[in-house]
């Protein structure tokens, strides 16, 4: 690979939404990443290189 480092994907949280999550039981919150690791699991590794293609485009 060359000396490129890849690109991400960025969003944006409020203030407000922040504080809104951090008020969720923490059960909630544990579940959900719990959750999302579980899907993420079972994604394919053809998705992954098709994200990492979108990451190296600089839109």
């Amino acid at each position: 690979m060359k000396n490129q480092e890849k690109q991400g994907f960025s969003y944006y949280l409020t203030d407000e939404q922040i504080k809104r999550y951090q008020k969720m039981p923490i059960e909630k919150r544990l579940e959900w990443l719990y959750l999302g690791n579980l899907l993420r699991k079972a994604f394919s590794e053809q998705l992954f290189d098709v994200w990492d293609k979108l990451r190296e485009r600089k839109i």
